[in-house]
């Protein structure tokens, strides 16, 4: 297997300027990149750039896969987490989960690499992935806490942890409504996605939008008038994804962050994996049933229309006839699938001695008119068409 190693990094909430361009430029030679998208992709070499550095100059996501085992996703908060220390240290702070503080500043980088031995396979889903990571960066901006026990579930179940006997946090209430697309950053770690469900068994929920609401209402009444007047002028000549992230941090900075309710748990990682297990049983049982479901309901309509066509079969067999000469014709295996249906079914629309000689009769005719077709025979054959 040669090596493989795809590098990307994406702008959020501003496109870059002209010097940051120039910055992310030196860092390799071979990349592909414009204001909001970085990507390089090496075979036998990799990446040198200097990844914090170009997060900290205008990137605010890196995501960084070899197929040699390396799956990595870093974060860049220009206003820091959201949260004080006392919390996040309990989810965030052993090897595959960091955060790196700017050595000035608020902001910092929260790197999530942990590490699985059988992180190996190939992967491609590499947009979906970054959609993920910026979703679940958007909530950890606005102080998310289930952010961080999602990114402490990554961390939590790599190899090198203890399962067994590995303690889980405080566990945030609403796990249930964690937004799929922020989940599905799981999947970029091997690691099944209904590990976020099996974790809410138990969790009540929380309407976190209400408390964010209230937060933003009491801001702008806090606010002059000259203010409001100020941020609606930059509104209309700034970036408005990017005013919108200072806004949020400065409504976060000027008020109590929302006490997020939690739950003490006494629950292993085991334990959680073990009920993701079970999750994961009951969700393939469901997909076989509603596959099943479905083929059903597909061949019954198939039957209901090939029981019209042998309708109309039965009173004007030569349009049929003719069609099955055309689909072998035109050449092909399932072409001559087709039209070995076509006679079988026309054999049994007219029935008796009367539909096997019309049947046999036009297939021996297709035969010698190609006889150098196998297939078109072996398909005969198998509709017991030709001795």
């Amino acid at each position: 297997m040669s090596e493989h190693q795809i590098v990307k990094f994406r702008a959020i909430d501003r496109p870059l300027t002209t010097k940051q361009l120039e910055f992310m430029e030196r860092q390799s030679s071979r990349a592909e990149f414009s204001e909001w998208a970085y990507e390089v992709e090496y075979h036998y070499s990799e990446f040198r750039g200097n990844v914090d550095a170009m997060l900290q100059n205008g990137y605010d996501i890196f995501l960084n896969y070899a197929n040699y085992g390396v799956r990595e996703i870093r974060l860049r908060l220009a206003h820091g987490l959201p949260f004080p220390e006392a919390l996040w240290s309990k989810y965030i702070g052993d090897e595959g989960l960091t955060w790196t503080p700017d050595k000035t500043g608020k902001g910092g980088i929260l790197s999530v690499a942990p590490f699985n031995e059988e992180a190996y396979e190939d992967e491609w889903e590499f947009d979906a992935y970054l959609k993920a990571a910026t979703k679940l960066r958007d909530l950890l901006i606005v102080g998310d806490q289930r952010a961080l026990y999602v990114l402490w579930l990554c961390r939590a179940t790599d190899d090198n942890s203890d399962v067994e006997t590995l303690m889980e946090p405080p566990v945030p209430h609403g796990l249930l409504n964690f937004p799929e697309e922020a989940k599905n950053l799981l999947s970029f770690f091997l690691i099944d996605p209904l590990l976020v469900d099996a974790a809410a068994i138990g969790i009540p929920t929380f309407d976190s939008q209400t408390s964010r609401t209230d937060s933003v209402t009491s801001w702008l009444s806090s606010i002059t008038e000259s203010r409001r007047t100020e941020i609606i002028q930059r509104l209309l000549s700034e970036d408005p994804v990017g005013l919108k992230c200072e806004l949020l941090a400065e409504i976060r900075d000027s008020q109590k962050a929302i006490q997020w309710p939690v739950e003490s748990s006494s629950r292993t990682v085991r334990n959680l994996l073990d009920k993701s297990d079970e999750l994961r049983q009951k969700e393939d049982e469901k997909e076989r049933r509603e596959a099943a479901g479905k083929a059903k309901r597909e061949a019954d309509k198939a039957e209901k229309q090939r029981q019209a066509r042998m309708v109309e079969m039965k009173t004007a067999p030569e349009p049929w006839l003719e069609k099955a000469s055309v689909l072998v014709n035109a050449r092909g295996t399932e072409n001559y699938s087709e039209a070995a249906s076509i006679l079988a079914d026309l054999r049994e629309a007219i029935g008796g001695d009367q539909g096997k000689n019309i049947a046999r009769t036009h297939a021996a005719h297709l035969v010698k008119k190609h006889p150098t077709l196998t297939k078109l025979k072996y398909s005969l054959r198998m509709r017991q068409l030709l001795d």
